[in-house]
Protein backbone atom coordinates (compact mmCIF):
# COMPACT_ATOMS: atom_id res chain seq x y z
CA UNK A 1 0.00 0.00 0.00
CA UNK A 2 2.51 2.68 -1.18
CA UNK A 3 -0.16 5.20 -0.97
CA UNK A 4 -0.06 5.47 2.87
CA UNK A 5 3.37 5.72 3.63
CA UNK A 6 5.51 8.41 4.38
CA UNK A 7 6.01 10.57 1.41
CA UNK A 8 9.41 12.67 0.53
CA UNK A 9 8.27 15.69 -2.04
CA UNK A 10 11.99 17.42 -2.51
CA UNK A 11 10.58 20.13 -4.38
CA UNK A 12 8.65 21.96 -1.65
CA UNK A 13 10.66 20.20 0.64
CA UNK A 14 8.50 18.34 2.78
CA UNK A 15 7.88 15.08 4.48
CA UNK A 16 4.30 13.98 4.62
CA UNK A 17 3.38 11.44 7.50
CA UNK A 18 0.17 9.60 7.69
CA UNK A 19 -1.60 9.44 10.86
CA UNK A 20 -3.94 7.26 11.03
CA UNK A 21 -7.91 8.27 10.71
CA UNK A 22 -7.68 11.66 9.71
CA UNK A 23 -7.53 11.28 6.05
CA UNK A 24 -4.36 11.17 5.84
CA UNK A 25 -4.61 8.44 2.98
CA UNK A 26 -6.63 11.09 1.06
CA UNK A 27 -3.81 13.33 1.68
CA UNK A 28 -1.08 10.86 0.52
CA UNK A 29 -3.09 9.81 -2.68
CA UNK A 30 -2.99 13.61 -3.57
CA UNK A 31 0.55 13.99 -3.13
CA UNK A 32 1.14 10.95 -5.37
CA UNK A 33 -1.20 11.82 -8.32
CA UNK A 34 -0.13 15.76 -8.13
CA UNK A 35 3.43 16.28 -7.08
CA UNK A 36 6.65 14.38 -7.43
CA UNK A 37 7.69 12.38 -4.54
CA UNK A 38 9.48 9.25 -2.87
CA UNK A 39 7.77 7.09 -0.83
CA UNK A 40 9.32 6.29 2.72
CA UNK A 41 10.32 3.20 3.13
CA UNK A 42 10.88 3.24 -0.53
CA UNK A 43 9.07 -0.07 -0.92
CA UNK A 44 6.60 0.56 1.09
CA UNK A 45 7.24 -2.71 3.45
CA UNK A 46 6.59 -3.15 7.51
CA UNK A 47 9.58 -5.19 7.23
CA UNK A 48 11.89 -2.66 9.14
CA UNK A 49 10.92 -2.70 12.22
CA UNK A 50 7.92 0.26 11.84
CA UNK A 51 4.63 0.61 11.21
CA UNK A 52 5.49 1.23 7.23
CA UNK A 53 1.38 2.69 6.88
CA UNK A 54 1.62 5.14 10.00
CA UNK A 55 5.45 5.58 10.83
CA UNK A 56 6.32 9.10 12.69
CA UNK A 57 9.36 10.71 11.23
CA UNK A 58 11.46 9.90 14.30
CA UNK A 59 10.57 6.17 13.36
CA UNK A 60 12.28 6.21 10.05
CA UNK A 61 15.04 7.92 11.27
CA UNK A 62 15.62 5.44 14.35
CA UNK A 63 15.27 2.77 11.79
CA UNK A 64 17.43 4.36 9.09
CA UNK A 65 15.27 5.07 6.71
CA UNK A 66 15.72 8.89 7.00
CA UNK A 67 18.67 10.58 7.65
CA UNK A 68 18.34 12.42 11.09
CA UNK A 69 19.79 15.61 9.12
CA UNK A 70 17.11 15.24 6.65
CA UNK A 71 16.30 19.05 6.33
CA UNK A 72 12.93 18.72 5.37
CA UNK A 73 9.60 20.35 7.41
CA UNK A 74 7.17 17.44 8.47
CA UNK A 75 3.65 18.01 7.52
CA UNK A 76 0.61 15.43 8.79
CA UNK A 77 -2.59 15.69 9.47
CA UNK A 78 -5.43 15.82 12.76
CA UNK A 79 -8.92 15.74 12.85
CA UNK A 80 -11.82 16.67 14.83
CA UNK A 81 -11.44 14.84 18.24
CA UNK A 82 -15.32 14.27 19.13
CA UNK A 83 -15.65 12.99 15.34
CA UNK A 84 -12.79 11.16 16.15
CA UNK A 85 -13.71 8.75 18.90
CA UNK A 86 -16.84 8.09 16.85
CA UNK A 87 -15.14 7.31 13.74
CA UNK A 88 -12.93 4.69 15.20
CA UNK A 89 -15.83 3.10 17.68
CA UNK A 90 -17.88 2.78 14.24
CA UNK A 91 -15.24 1.84 11.85
CA UNK A 92 -14.15 -1.13 14.49
CA UNK A 93 -17.33 -2.23 14.81
CA UNK A 94 -18.14 -2.29 10.84
CA UNK A 95 -14.97 -2.51 8.93
CA UNK A 96 -11.91 -3.64 11.49
CA UNK A 97 -14.40 -6.92 12.89
CA UNK A 98 -14.40 -8.32 9.10
CA UNK A 99 -10.44 -8.58 9.55
CA UNK A 100 -10.03 -10.93 11.79
CA UNK A 101 -11.19 -13.47 8.94
CA UNK A 102 -7.81 -12.83 7.15
CA UNK A 103 -5.13 -14.11 9.27
CA UNK A 104 -2.63 -11.73 7.73
CA UNK A 105 -4.48 -8.69 8.38
CA UNK A 106 -2.82 -6.38 10.82
CA UNK A 107 -5.49 -6.89 13.10
CA UNK A 108 -3.39 -10.30 13.96
CA UNK A 109 0.03 -8.61 14.54
CA UNK A 110 -0.83 -4.87 15.97
CA UNK A 111 -0.69 -5.19 19.91
CA UNK A 112 -3.87 -4.45 21.33
CA UNK A 113 -5.86 -4.36 17.81
CA UNK A 114 -7.94 -7.59 18.61
CA UNK A 115 -8.66 -6.51 22.28
CA UNK A 116 -9.74 -2.70 20.59
CA UNK A 117 -12.11 -4.69 18.61
CA UNK A 118 -13.67 -6.78 20.73
CA UNK A 119 -14.38 -3.29 23.03
CA UNK A 120 -16.26 -1.64 20.30
CA UNK A 121 -18.41 -4.69 19.24
CA UNK A 122 -19.82 -5.61 22.79
CA UNK A 123 -19.65 -2.24 23.86
CA UNK A 124 -21.64 0.69 23.58
CA UNK A 125 -20.22 3.84 22.65
CA UNK A 126 -19.64 5.92 26.64
CA UNK A 127 -18.70 2.82 28.03
CA UNK A 128 -16.29 2.13 25.12
CA UNK A 129 -15.30 5.89 25.16
CA UNK A 130 -14.07 5.86 28.58
CA UNK A 131 -11.92 2.36 27.66
CA UNK A 132 -10.66 4.04 24.66
CA UNK A 133 -9.57 7.54 27.04
CA UNK A 134 -8.21 5.34 30.13
CA UNK A 135 -10.46 7.39 32.76
CA UNK A 136 -13.00 5.58 35.19
CA UNK A 137 -16.37 6.71 35.42
CA UNK A 138 -17.22 9.52 37.40
CA UNK A 139 -12.91 10.20 36.66
CA UNK A 140 -11.43 13.30 34.56
CA UNK A 141 -8.86 11.98 31.89
CA UNK A 142 -5.66 13.16 31.79
CA UNK A 143 -4.46 15.51 28.89
CA UNK A 144 -4.23 13.71 25.53
CA UNK A 145 -2.76 14.69 21.75
CA UNK A 146 -4.43 12.63 18.93
CA UNK A 147 -1.85 10.70 17.95
CA UNK A 148 0.65 12.48 19.96
CA UNK A 149 3.77 11.23 18.10
CA UNK A 150 3.26 12.53 15.01
CA UNK A 151 1.57 16.26 15.88
CA UNK A 152 4.58 17.01 17.98
CA UNK A 153 6.75 16.49 15.48
CA UNK A 154 5.12 18.24 12.88
CA UNK A 155 5.87 21.69 11.94
CA UNK A 156 3.18 21.91 9.73
CA UNK A 157 -0.34 20.46 10.52
CA UNK A 158 -3.25 20.06 8.18
CA UNK A 159 -7.04 19.39 9.63
CA UNK A 160 -8.86 16.45 7.49
CA UNK A 161 -11.73 18.68 7.30
CA UNK A 162 -9.95 21.46 5.09
CA UNK A 163 -7.22 19.42 3.36
CA UNK A 164 -7.31 21.79 0.22
CA UNK A 165 -7.30 25.44 1.96
CA UNK A 166 -4.48 24.16 4.41
CA UNK A 167 -2.59 22.80 1.88
CA UNK A 168 -3.11 26.45 0.00
CA UNK A 169 -2.75 28.55 3.35
CA UNK A 170 -0.04 26.70 5.10
CA UNK A 171 1.83 25.59 2.34
CA UNK A 172 0.83 26.68 -0.67
CA UNK A 173 0.21 24.09 -2.81
CA UNK A 174 -2.51 23.47 -4.82
CA UNK A 175 -4.14 20.06 -4.82
CA UNK A 176 -6.96 18.17 -5.25
CA UNK A 177 -7.49 15.49 -2.51
CA UNK A 178 -10.05 12.53 -3.45
CA UNK A 179 -11.89 10.83 -0.92
CA UNK A 180 -9.88 7.58 -0.62
CA UNK A 181 -10.47 4.90 2.39
CA UNK A 182 -13.81 6.56 3.49
CA UNK A 183 -15.60 4.48 6.08
CA UNK A 184 -19.40 4.62 5.17
CA UNK A 185 -21.22 5.48 8.35
CA UNK A 186 -23.22 7.95 10.63
CA UNK A 187 -21.25 11.48 10.28
CA UNK A 188 -23.54 13.38 12.82
CA UNK A 189 -21.29 12.32 15.33
CA UNK A 190 -22.63 14.48 18.13
CA UNK A 191 -25.90 12.19 18.30
CA UNK A 192 -23.59 9.51 20.07
CA UNK A 193 -22.46 12.39 22.91
CA UNK A 194 -24.35 12.79 26.46
CA UNK A 195 -23.22 15.70 28.06
CA UNK A 196 -20.58 13.71 30.17
CA UNK A 197 -18.95 12.17 27.01
CA UNK A 198 -19.01 15.15 25.27
CA UNK A 199 -16.87 16.56 28.59
CA UNK A 200 -14.50 14.16 28.66
CA UNK A 201 -13.35 14.71 25.17
CA UNK A 202 -12.84 19.04 26.36
CA UNK A 203 -10.91 17.53 29.04
CA UNK A 204 -8.71 15.06 27.45
CA UNK A 205 -7.83 17.10 24.05
CA UNK A 206 -8.64 20.66 25.25
CA UNK A 207 -4.65 21.52 23.50
CA UNK A 208 -6.26 19.97 20.00
CA UNK A 209 -9.31 21.60 20.33
CA UNK A 210 -7.92 25.41 21.20
CA UNK A 211 -5.00 25.06 18.64
CA UNK A 212 -6.93 24.02 15.51
CA UNK A 213 -10.09 25.54 16.58
CA UNK A 214 -12.74 22.61 16.89
CA UNK A 215 -15.69 22.52 18.78
CA UNK A 216 -18.32 20.07 19.21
Amino acid sequence: MLGRVALVDRAAGIIVTAAPGTGSTSLIESFRAGRTTNAVPADGSAGHGVDAKHATVGQLVAAGLLPAGHGLRIVTTTRNPFDFYVAEWQRSRTRWVLELRDRQSFVHTQPGAIERIVDAVTLEFEPWLHKALDVAVDAQPAARRLHRGHLEEADVVLRMEALEADLADLLGLVLAVPRVNVTERDRAYWRHYSSTARRLVEVAHAEDLARFGYAF
